[in-house]
């Protein structure tokens, strides 16, 4: 009985992953509820059209870019830091830019609880002078609870398959033939269950990017006055200063070992170059007679 089950169900199996491959929104989308909270991210009991016949959970990717400026920059990196601890967050990443003394510029990356998004949002603007801010947001719950959905399904095969493997008398070939698509099984599952984590991470973390730049004397655009746009006139300036010597220097360094060897060949052909030209000046000499000498031939006259 048990070999006839292993007939079949390697019959069967050939088009089982296109089946379980289109699996019914519907259903899928129902069977999910009950396990909805398996995973951390959820952003509000709503109700999700397409998805079961209750509240549930939706799934919405948060994003937020928050450009500032300040006067002062040397107290911004700890403020940060400290405004991502007090929401919940963390520091992603950091890069700041520039030396003391220097305008200065730094880009921050921020995860917070979705529910403290907008609390954080709002402390932000507050560490300067806000230059603009830019947010959206992606509702990815149709695919993580689809996604829920093909899990549960690949599941219950991978356990029909285990339990025929462990009552199997058949040949070997048969055997291996399930072991080979019970193998295929779990790999579909690892990999649906990596998407659902990321899914996860990116919904119950909002992402915030601070940018902040140090400008001395900075006035919103809409109403610079005179001594602030001649200001930024001449910082910019300045900074393109900065930057061309640096970059100057950077070329004079890549130019130094080949001005070395120029010199060398400079001092070791010189010389020689000198030399040949008296040699050939004296060859000149013998060749042609002195100033003031004429040579002249006899005419016979007759």
């Amino acid at each position: 009985m048990a070999r006839a089950c292993l007939l079949a169900l390697v019959a069967v199996l050939g088009c089982a992953g296109a089946e379980m491959g289109h699996v019914p929104m519907e259903a899928e989308k129902s069977d999910s509820v009950s396990s909805s909270g398996s995973l951390a991210g959820v952003t509000g009991e709503t109700q999700v059209p397409g998805i079961g016949n209750g509240p549930h959970p939706r799934r919405i990717i948060y994003t937020a870019h928050i450009d500032l400026v300040v006067e002062e920059f040397e107290a911004v990196p700890h403020k940060v830091a400290a405004l991502a601890e007090q929401f919940g967050g963390y520091v992603a990443s950091s890069d700041v830019q520039g030396q003391p003394g220097s305008p200065r510029h730094g880009t921050w990356t921020i995860r917070v609880p979705v529910e403290r998004y907008s609390d954080l949002l709002s402390e932000a603007k507050q560490l300067g002078e806000l230059r603009s801010l830019t947010s959206n947001s992606r509702d990815v719950s149709e695919e993580y609870y689809d996604i829920e959905a093909r899990i549960r399904n690949k599941q219950k095969t991978e356990a029909r398959l285990v339990s025929l493997l462990e009552e199997a008398t058949g040949n070997l070939e048969q055997v291996l033939q399930v072991e080979q698509k019970l193998d295929q099984v779990r790999e579909e599952i690892e990999r649906m269950q990596g998407r659902l984590r990321v899914l996860a991470d990116q919904t119950s973390l909002a992402t915030v990017i601070v940018s902040v730049e140090q400008i001395p004397g900075y006035q919103p655009e809409e109403k610079p006055t005179y001594k602030t746009r001649v200001a930024r006139a001449f910082h910019g300036s300045w900074r393109a200063l900065v930057a061309t010597a640096a970059d100057l220097s950077i070329v004079v360094v890549a130019l130094a070992p080949w001005l070395a060897v120029f010199l060398v060949l400079t001092v070791i052909v010189a010389p020689i170059v000198s030399i040949a030209r008296r040699i050939h000046r004296r060859n000149v000499k013998k060749r042609d007679p002195p100033n003031g000498f004429v040579s002249v031939t006899p005419v016979d006259e007759n």
